[in-house]
Order: structure tokens, then sequence, then C-alpha cells
């Protein structure tokens, strides 16, 4: 059963009415401007199986404004590929444009071509063939996009009967380093330890600095060790950037005992 006419506006005007409303709420930010081309497509996709997919991507998209360039991407390609008329695939390519040019993300090249390529292919097996095809060939010569806006993790920490115990996640070009706070009291002797891989060169790929001291290592296994008072923090860097057929990963297990 068909919706009946006019519900494509409607429902365009209700998804930027809500977009208009969290902002109004939560404060404007250029971030959320991709939204209103997915509300378009939403309304323009009301008829078809994109519906329920695109109708979640934009709640996903109006509670978390760190998902909107994701929702978005998703929403738009998927509309790149599978629209049935040339004004579904032009706004899927709008959408996605949007997202890249108003939000800073990564490697973002490939898949403005990869949308703009499915856009004019007339032939939906070869749509249908070509995104899976492009984002393969993007993630092994580019890297997959990412924000370029990449905070530091921390590292949790824990304490039994005068024993540090650290939760490092692991280190790759998504999350290049992580923070290891000294707790609060007293001077403690930290352990690091280090399994750096992925690469095929001896050029050094990590750091680490405490304070004023920076130690570079090169790929394999290490364990240092560090005297931490309260306020010191040490950091673990990764050095490298995404390389074609190289994956950089560093896993780090870290504690120590009080002095």
């Amino acid at each position: 059963m068909k919706v009946k006419d006019g519900s494509e506006v409607v429902l365009m005007l209700a998804g930027c009415s809500a977009w208009a409303a969290v902002n109004l709420f939560r404060g404007f930010t250029s971030a959320s401007v991709p939204l209103i081309p997915l509300f378009v497509l939403l309304g323009l996709c009301v008829n078809s199986l994109l519906f329920p997919i695109l109708f979640c991507c934009s709640l996903v998209g109006l509670i978390s404004t760190a998902l909107i360039p994701w929702v978005v991407l998703v929403s738009g390609l998927l509309a790149c590929t599978a629209g049935r008329t040339m004004k579904i695939r032009v706004t899927g390519f709008i959408s996605v444009a949007a997202t890249l040019w108003l939000i800073p993300v990564s490697l973002s090249i490939p898949v403005v071509i990869l949308a703009a390529a499915l856009v004019f292919i007339s032939n939906h097996r070869l749509r249908y063939s070509l995104l899976p095809a492009g984002f393969i060939v993007s993630a092994i010569f580019f890297g997959l996009p990412n924000s370029l806006i990449t905070q530091p993790a921390v590292a949790g920490s824990t304490i039994a009967e005068g024993i540090l115990t650290y939760s490092i996640p692991e280190l790759n070009t998504l999350r290049p380093e992580v923070l290891l706070p000294a707790p609060c009291d007293g001077p403690w002797a930290v352990w690091v330890a280090i399994e750096a891989g992925g690469v095929r060169d001896s050029i050094p790929m990590l750091a680490i600095r405490l304070g004023e001291d920076m130690l570079v290592l090169p790929s394999g296994t290490d364990t240092l060790c560090f005297t931490m008072v309260p306020g010191d923090t040490l950091a673990i860097t990764l050095l490298r950037d995404f390389r074609p057929f190289n994956h950089s990963v560093i896993h780090a297990t870290a504690g120590g005992e009080r002095l």
C-alpha cells in the first residue's frame, strides 16, 4: 500500500522541524547540516525499501551528533546505489558531499568519487557491485574515512593491595595515542610492555613520553620502567600514518607498585 501523495513533503518538513528543535535545545553546529538532505531523502524514498534504513539513520543522527557523519554517509551511499530515480541518487550524492564538506573527515576523496560514479551508472547490478568493490579498494590503498580530530584515549587504572594496573586500548591509525595518568598519591614504579607491529621496516614506529623526556622505538617488543609522581602523565603515541598493505598496531600493558 502506497502512502498518499503529499506525504513526501510532510516527512521532509517533519524531519527539518525535528532538526531545528534539536539545534534549538542543544545548540547549532554545522556538523548537523548534512541531516537536512537526509530528511529530503527520507521523503523521496517513502515508498521504497530504503525508507526503514533511512528512518533509523535519521533518528540516530538526531540523537547523537558524533554519529552524524557515519549515518549520513551510509544513507547517502545506499541512496546512490539503490535509488531507482536520478533524483534520489543525486540527493544521496549531495548528502555525502555535504557531510565531507562540513565535517572534518579524512580520506574523503575516494568516497566522493565513488558516490559520483554510482549516481551516473544506470545499470543497478553494476552499482551494487561497485559499492563494495570501491570500499575494498579504498580501504586497501587509502584507508577508511575517519575523524581528523582525534582526541587521545585515557587508560583506565585500578589499584589493589598496592599494585597498580592500567587498562590500555589497542593503538592504530584511528586511535594513535593513549595517556596513562599517575595515581593521585605517592611515587610509583611503573612498567610498560610494548608489542608493536604491522609494518615492514625498522623506521621508528612509536614514541613514549613522560614530561620532557621522550623515547622513540621501532616495531618489536620492549619493556620499559619509569618512576611517576602525582601530576605525571605517560603518553604512548603511534608515529605511523596509513600505508597500503600495512596495519600499524600497538598492544601495550602496564602496571606498577608504590615506592
